[in-house]
């Protein structure tokens, strides 16, 4: 579909979905939020939605990291971020087989659904024991094999469905870092994962003029979409953001589950 060809309504439908990218990851680093790709699949089809969001989605890198400069905890992007570029490295040899599968993504989306679903339901049955018992529990201080093993798992579903961002936020979130560090480390870890992505989709052909052109058109909805987002994130305590983010990673399993359309990040 060409720029020319869309309608007011269609392009209602990708400004808001730029603007979702941008407040989602600014506000709380969880990647395209719960609606913004199947609008832009709806409005651009799921073959051009796949590049089109990428470039929207290092454009909301971008505008985000700027409000989270200093912000973000080393060692949890040196154990992520090897196994992302392994992950992007085994998605990239997929792609094409697994585009070519019938509901292949409805398949990835369920599992990345029933992994968020399962561990929002840990979280919240430990924060409700801490609740009971008057104190609370110990961070969770990962290994090294556990980034490196998500982050590897991560990179894989973001490659093939954009469906990359609960599996970190989860992994994350029982860290109990600072909500600023958290969503500067999650933003780091994204905006390289994002920029690698773009090898396999250009060889894969998802690429074009147009939809560079209109990711490009995209840009002051995603600006717009982050300065919102960061000053949402100023106004909420380290436990109300940790109860919002595990709502919104709930919200997002749950939607994976029905089989509606891909997920984000």
């Amino acid at each position: 579909m060409g720029i020319a060809d869309l309608t007011v309504w269609q392009w209602a439908g990708v400004v808001t979905a730029a603007l979702l990218v941008g407040l989602s990851k600014a506000g709380f680093g969880t990647g395209a939020g719960i609606l913004a790709v199947p609008l832009m699949a709806t409005v651009l089809g799921p073959a051009d939605m796949l590049s089109v969001m990428l470039l929207v989605l290092i454009t909301g890198d971008v505008f985000s990291l700027v409000h989270y400069i200093r912000e973000h905890d080393r060692r949890n992007l040196m154990i992520l971020v090897p196994g992302m570029l392994a992950g992007v490295a085994v998605g990239t040899l997929a792609l094409g087989w697994f585009l070519a599968l019938p509901d292949s993504k409805l398949w990835m989306n369920r599992l990345v659904g029933a992994l968020s679903v399962g561990f929002v339901g840990v979280q919240f049955y430990r924060m409700a024991r801490e609740r009971r018992l008057g104190e609370p529990g110990p961070a969770y201080r990962p290994r090294a094999w556990h980034g490196l093993g998500l982050g590897a798992c991560a990179g894989v579903t973001s490659t093939l469905a954009h469906a990359g961002g609960p599996l970190i936020v989860l992994f994350m979130l029982p860290q109990k870092l600072d909500k600023r560090v958290f969503v500067g480390t999650v933003l780091r870890y994204f905006f390289v994962g994002n920029l690698v992505k773009l090898i396999p989709y250009t060889v894969q052909g998802l690429m074009n003029a147009q939809n560079a052109l209109l990711g490009l058109l995209l840009l002051p909805a995603v600006a717009v979409g982050a300065v919102a987002g960061a000053r949402l994130n100023r106004r909420f305590s380290d436990r109300a953001f940790r109860l919002i983010v595990y709502g919104l990673a709930l919200a997002f399993g749950l939607y994976l589950l029905s089989g509606w359309g891909p997920g984000g990040g």
